[in-house]
């Protein structure tokens, strides 16, 4: 457990069956946010204490600009919406690709519109300041990730003949931006994901737009991101790395990915540790290390296990399965997974997030058109499950989920769209609680 404490790994223990178990998780009937939001673009959700935060994009009396709800109350009430973007700044456009985080007092809130917009509040979202026109280029795949002393953002530029960037940028607590990094070099360019803590900044991408062979590329910052070390490569043995996600906590890195390919039966899971905060890597792991189709993998640090969840698609199957699986040693070895989902159909794309002991999986189920949101949680410190809970129950199509925690676990948050129309529909949100939310934070301390 956290700092070695038997005392602790003992006390957990003690709580396995206790009502605080995550199986105890109520939820509160849905609450609609909006009736207006495009669809095809997942509502963002994301805490801070007992502070919640939604965007979406919004297609009322097609503005397609940035909207913003907040609960200060740890969602069981919100204020008003706010608009957050221009109404349709580009005509025949709307914004994409909205992501919200929030870090103490400071909200951030960043889109693509045209190019890179930015809003930031220092009052929980009260108010925010003026949009920031970052860039005008072609961007995509935009990230963000926060400190209490800095923002960062990282995305990929696209340019004629399969050439382009991977950019970054940086600010403190959203005031004056330093100038656009490239940090790819003679590298591809491709997907970004981002992560930082303390004066680290950890940059990883894929090549696949320049190269749908091409590798899985690293990079760290240790002094706040104003300066970074050279590229390190992750992966690159078969036919394209994709679906990459960072976890880091203390000094251990985990890059987990897709790669399909030479050298292997089919799509498989892998997975690289770093133990020295991202200055080198061990070898790689086969996490899902089997002859099905292997994709989309989430992961999620809970102490010392390491929970990483994926769509699995059985031979002769309509659909993927969602499974999950823990190690207890670094990522060196995985127990045998577990079907998360039970469905006849599909389940995809799988969302994880660390939940009472273990974590808490919300997926989409079924085709489109009939579509469910569905999750299931772990029991005790294990790969023990509770039961699928539907959290949609509509008659129409809901889908495109996100799930955010706080209270270090002992709450969850999600949302999600219902309908599947390009305008006019629905963001839906539901909270499930734990008691004993006291007890969950001294085992399981949220970042700070």
């Amino acid at each position: 457990m956290r700092g070695g404490s038997a005392a602790g790994a003992l006390l957990a223990m003690a709580v396995v069956g206790w009502p605080g178990d995550t199986m105890a998780q109520l939820f509160t009937p849905a609450r609609t946010l909006t009736t207006t939001a495009v669809g095809f673009q997942v509502p963002q959700v994301c805490t801070w204490q007992g502070d919640v935060h939604v965007v979406w994009v919004d297609g009322a009396r097609g503005s397609g600009g940035v909207r913003y709800q907040r609960s200060t109350d740890g969602g069981t009430t919100f204020h008003p919406v706010l608009g957050l973007g221009p109404e349709r700044a580009n005509p025949g456009a709307s914004a994409r690709g909205v992501k919200v985080l929030a870090q103490g007092e400071h909200v951030y809130v960043t889109w693509l519109d045209g190019g890179l917009r930015f809003r930031s509040s220092n009052d929980r979202g009260g108010t925010f300041g003026t949009i920031l026109e970052l860039t005008r280029e072609k961007e995509g795949g935009l990230r963000l990730a926060a400190t209490s002393r800095q923002v960062y953002m990282g995305w990929f530029r696209s340019s004629e003949e399969e050439r382009g960037n991977i950019h970054f940028i940086r600010s403190p607590t959203g005031g004056v931006f330093a100038d656009i990094e490239s940090l790819n070099g003679q590298q591809g360019y491709g997907e970004v994901e981002l992560a930082a803590q303390g004066a680290h900044v950890y940059v990883l991408w894929n090549g696949v737009g320049s190269d749908e062979s091409s590798g899985l590329y690293f990079r760290r910052s240790v002094d706040g991101g104003r300066t970074f070390e050279p590229i390190q490569q992750l992966a690159g043995m078969g036919e394209g790395s994709r679906d990459h996600k960072l976890a880091v906590q203390g000094n251990d890195v985990y890059a987990v990915w897709t790669e399909c390919g030479t050298g292997l039966a089919s799509c498989e899971v892998l997975l690289r540790r770093s133990a020295n905060a991202g200055a080198s890597f061990g070898p790689v792991v086969n996490v899902s290390n089997d002859t099905r189709a292997s994709s989309k993998p989430q992961v999620v640090l809970r102490d010392s296990r390491l929970f990483v969840a994926w769509q699995d698609h059985p031979p002769g199957a309509l659909g993927p399965d969602v499974v999950l699986s823990m190690s207890v040693d670094g990522g060196a070895t995985f127990l045998p997974r577990r079907k998360v989902s039970r469905t006849q159909v599909q389940s995809l794309s799988p969302r994880m997030v660390g939940a009472g002991m273990g974590v808490r999986l919300v997926w989409t189920d079924g085709f489109n058109g009939e579509r469910e949101v569905l999750t299931r949680a772990t029991v005790g410190l294990g790969l023990a499950l509770g039961p699928v809970e539907n959290l949609s129950r509509s008659q129409k199509d809901s889908g495109e989920a996100s799930v955010a925690a706080s209270h270090c676990g002992a709450q969850v948050h999600m949302a999600w769209l219902e309908g599947n129309a390009p305008q006019g529909n629905a963001v839906v949100y539901r909270r499930a609680t734990l008691p004993f939310a006291g007890l969950y934070c001294l085992l399981w301390p949220d970042p700070q």
